[in-house]
């Protein structure tokens, strides 16, 4: 495989430029990026050296895929939710089909080769620290293997972004070419992969107490497992190999077979604790009060809860995924749903994630019907939308009410259910009718304590299985950011990612009628299963190229 040593592009024009007009230009870059000592001198400190590695979590991996800039959440710009504010870096850029190469508020390439570089540095320096005791051995090797599995991750953010992209293995000087083009799909995943495997090797399975949200030897796998998924998925995979979806498979079954992980018996709270044990991979720290993006209370909380902002409300089309509690869908003339009592009978998943018409929210009723309050339809800019607000990942301990206590929030990026769902969607598409593998793993995800969704049925085509392994991922996995990739990856954005619904609840006396509406018709093109390369990044390499479509 090709692999091209380049330099942060972005940074290397600006060192360029500075060199013109600083004739320290040569002592400034023998300074460490982190301040004012120099990189030997940085590394040759353990506590400095953690603390630099510390410095990539945070920079690196924030509130990430949940909330990149302000008010923007992915699940708002796809098929689950709808965000009611038209900020011009907000979700109107997918939904009205605005994404160009000039034009993309939630763009990580530069971000991400900053970080990247940093973990570079970090990996040409690591071998060298000095160490004073058996611990700070067993932590050496432990950060190295952070370091590759951070390197990985953001490639991985990269890859399902925009395809194959420029594999930088270690800092380079300015004196370098930096007219570098991309590396081609097979080498940027298998690079990913390698770097998974490296960082899994050195990793210890289960984190102490004090390194609670760094990554594990099951994040690194469950991570190898994610990018080999998308890999064999038909956009990176039109030709439908099935050696593909035979290695997506084995990883999965790899983090499976580590016997570490299991389903958390409360699918509502597993998001707002450090000890569930079906979490794989979470933030460093917990969701703090501050008036800025990561304020996901007030983003999230309904108006009449201290002054939310409704910022997250769910679709008509999310509501009508959820099942019977029987097993069957609405749409099923068995399922015993009754158009007038829409929510009653559902699958507790959907208690436990949406906040509807006359639901208890934090001892509170919440009404959405039309002329209800501050809460209902259409009644101001906060309010509902759709007629939905989220309650998933949304701590119900928490509120703006009176004083406020921001309850308990850690943004999760991987848990057990993901690769349960990796391994029966990867190994239904090797087979040529699902096995009972496939069955077992989306019938443990159903099966959670305080589910208990009936198994799904047996005897399903293969083609049949995979229709039932999206909904369950739509329905399991929904606002966690996943569906906006699935729906890129499978690429079905054409045909699910256009309409948009939501439900009209009126009250006449103590009746109550319920209508699903149009909201707005949505623009997907297929050149949006790729972010576009920024211009801004091709105008300073011309090797460059841009994906199809821009």
């Amino acid at each position: 495989m090709r692999l091209i040593n380049i330099y942060l592009v972005t940074s290397c024009i600006a060192l360029l430029s500075l060199a013109t007009a600083c004739s320290k230009v040569n002592s400034y870059l023998d300074k460490a990026e982190s301040g004012g000592i120099t990189d030997e001198e940085l590394f040759s400190d353990y506590v400095q050296t953690d603390g630099f590695l510390a410095n990539i979590y945070a920079t690196g991996i924030g509130a990430g895929d949940w909330m990149p800039v302000y008010s923007f959440t992915y699940a708002a710009a796809c098929d689950e939710a709808k965000c009611p504010y038209t900020f011009n870096y907000g979700t109107i850029n997918f939904t009205s089909g605005l994404i160009s190469p000039t034009n993309n508020p939630i763009d990580i390439w530069a971000k991400s080769y900053q970080n990247i570089r940093k973990a570079n540095i970090f990996l040409k320096h690591i071998d060298a620290l000095p160490v004073n005791d058996a611990k700070q051995e067993a932590g050496k090797s432990r950060m190295k293997g952070e370091a590759l599995f951070l390197r990985a991750f953001f490639y991985a953010e990269l890859y399902k972004r925009y395809g194959g992209v420029p594999l930088i293995t270690e800092p380079l000087t300015i004196d370098q070419d930096l007219q570098i083009p991309r590396n081609s799909d097979e080498e940027t995943v298998d690079f990913i992969t390698r770097n998974c495997d490296s960082a899994a090797d050195l990793l210890p399975v289960v984190s102490t107490s004090e390194n609670l949200g760094r990554a594990t030897s099951g994040a690194a796998m469950l991570l190898k497992s994610r990018v080999l998924l998308y890999a064999a998925s038909l956009l990176h995979n039109p030709e439908n190999k099935q050696e593909k979806w035979q290695l997506a498979a084995d990883a999965a079954k790899a983090v499976i077979d580590l016997n570490v992980y299991r389903l958390d018996d409360n699918y509502k709270t597993l998001f707002h604790t450090r000890t569930s044990p079906e979490v794989i991979f979470q933030s460093t720290v917990n969701q703090v009060w501050k008036i800025v993006d990561n304020d996901w209370v007030r983003h999230t909380e309904p108006p009449s809860q201290g002054g939310g902002w409704g910022n997250l409300q769910p679709l008509q089309n999310m509501v009508d995924e959820y099942e019977m509690s029987n097993g069957k869908y609405i749409t099923d003339p068995s399922s015993g749903y009754d158009p007038g009592k829409p929510y009653v009978d559902r699958d507790p998943r959907f208690y436990q994630s949406i906040i509807y018409d006359g639901c208890k929210w934090t001892g509170a009723t919440i009404n959405t019907y039309v002329g209800s309050g501050v809460d209902g339809l259409n009644y101001n800019a906060a309010a509902t939308k759709t007629g939905y607000y989220v309650a998933k990942l949304l701590d119900e301990n928490a509120t703006l009410i009176t004083s406020y206590k921001p309850g308990s929030h850690y943004w999760v990026f991987m848990r057990y259910a993901e690769a349960l769902l990796n391994y029966a969607e990867a190994k239904n598409e090797v087979l040529s009718a699902p096995d009972q593998s496939v069955y077992d793993a989306v019938n443990l995800v159903r099966d959670r304590k305080n589910v208990k969704m009936p198994p799904i049925p047996a005897g399903l085509s293969k083609e049949e299985m995979r229709l039932r392994i999206r909904h369950e991922r739509r329905v399991e996995l929904a606002f966690e950011t996943h569906r906006f990739w699935d729906l890129r990856r499978w690429r079905i954005g054409t045909q699910e990612g256009t309409a948009a619904y939501g439900m009209k609840v009126t009250k006449s006396g103590t009746v109550y009628t319920y209508e699903k509406f149009l909201l707005e018709n949505r623009v997907y093109r297929p050149a949006f299963d790729l972010f576009p390369i920024p211009q801004s990044e091709r105008e300073k390499d011309k090797a460059l190229t841009q994906n199809p479509g821009y």
